[in-house]
């Protein structure tokens, strides 16, 4: 509990100060988001299109929570400084998961050895909870996006860069066995000491976006992005062959989301 304490209680602290530091000019906006996330990890042959963007595939969903650093519904004519006017505040707590096997040259039916059958007999499956913060930058003024003066002024893309603490719940099941019992049914890069490891943990992580809103309504807007989440952990997916010269990144993932964004003010 106290190693979760002191990941989480920088974010909190941050936007504590932010929102103090806002609240005589600010405004919230709440909202949920869902999409599908695809994982870079060690499974599959790297830089290939299923392993890294069409195959490991998964679904996720989240609430977010937006502070302003200007009230743009009942202070329109009143303007406050460059970075009020362009940055935002977003918090969010979502879920993601994805099923996980092995794509590339190493797993193709050409492939006829053992271990190439202990390969294709892998398959993974990792669970995630993401709590975190980012910060956006709008490249439209928000306040003239969100106080609606502008009738033609219908898009407002961004970009965003943020951390986040993730608890990640990976698994590993084999055609050929139970892995536990006999370890020689896994792939060998796997078969030494510490290259496995199920156990639920927490890790932080990066995150890099770019997305747009709409206006959808007088208070509500949708939203499209795409984010890159780069973990500082390589258990995400329970597997880190730490010998193998090709184990050069952590893992990663790709969400491509859209949501939908209430103005509570």
């Amino acid at each position: 509990m106290s190693k979760i304490l002191k990941i989480i209680t920088p974010i909190l602290i941050c936007l504590s100060i932010a929102n103090s530091n806002a609240q005589d000019y600010n405004s919230h906006e709440i909202g949920f988001i869902t999409g599908s996330a695809s994982f870079t990890t060690d499974y599959g042959q790297r830089y290939n299109f299923l392993s890294n963007v069409g195959g490991n595939v998964g679904m996720g969903f989240g609430l977010i929570y937006y502070l302003n650093f200007t009230d743009y519904r009942y202070r329109w004519n009143q303007r406050t400084n460059y970075f009020a006017e362009h940055f935002r505040l977003r918090g969010e707590l979502s879920y993601m998961s994805a099923k996980l096997d092995h794509f590339g040259k190493y797993v193709d039916p050409s492939q006829t050895s053992l271990e190439a059958d202990k390969l294709r007999a892998m398959h993974g499956k990792t669970q995630l909870v993401n709590f975190g913060a980012q910060l956006e930058f709008h490249i439209v003024d928000i306040v003239d996006f969100g106080s609606r003066r502008i009738p033609d002024l219908k898009w407002s893309p961004y970009v965003s860069a943020g951390l986040m603490v993730d608890y990640y719940n990976p698994d590993l099941k084999s055609d050929m066995g139970d892995w536990r019992e006999d370890i020689s049914v896994i792939y060998e890069k796997w078969r030494v000491p510490g290259a496995i490891n199920m156990e639920p943990n927490f890790t932080m992580s990066a995150t890099f976006g770019v997305g747009t809103r709409h206006k959808l309504g007088e208070y509500s807007d949708i939203l499209i992005e795409a984010r890159w989440q780069y973990f500082f952990s390589n258990y995400v997916d329970g597997l880190n062959a730490k010998l193998d010269p090709a184990n050069k990144y952590n893992d990663w993932l790709l969400w491509v989301h859209v949501g939908y964004v209430y103005y509570l003010n």
